[in-house]
């Protein structure tokens, strides 16, 4: 099975797994297969959940000190969220 995106591939997986914050699909199979794959799925889940956490504890406008730093842990959200595709484009687009 290749870890390239479903959408690219002439093969379509039977079971594809959506990686939201990688902005990516991969299949069961090749996140089952391949150790990268799964650490790739492992991190995509805790940065969603991460992130769901952060949206939830948005803070109100009048406290504009913990409203900073919201804002700042959200920065550092969105940069491991790019650390993340950039880790998804290595692992499924280079081939093993």
């Amino acid at each position: 099975m290749s870890t390239i995106p479903w959408r690219r591939s002439r093969r379509r997986p039977t079971a594809v797994l959506a990686l939201r914050r990688a902005q990516r699909t991969v299949g069961v199979e090749a996140a089952l297969r391949l150790p990268s794959v799964m650490v790739l799925v492992v991190e995509d889940s805790c940065t969603a959940f991460d992130h769901e956490d952060w949206r939830r504890r948005e803070p109100p406008r009048r406290r504009l000190q913990a409203r900073r730093d919201w804002q700042t842990e959200g920065r550092r959200l969105r940069t491991k969220e790019e650390r993340l595709r950039e880790l998804a484009a290595q692992c499924l687009d280079t081939p093993e």
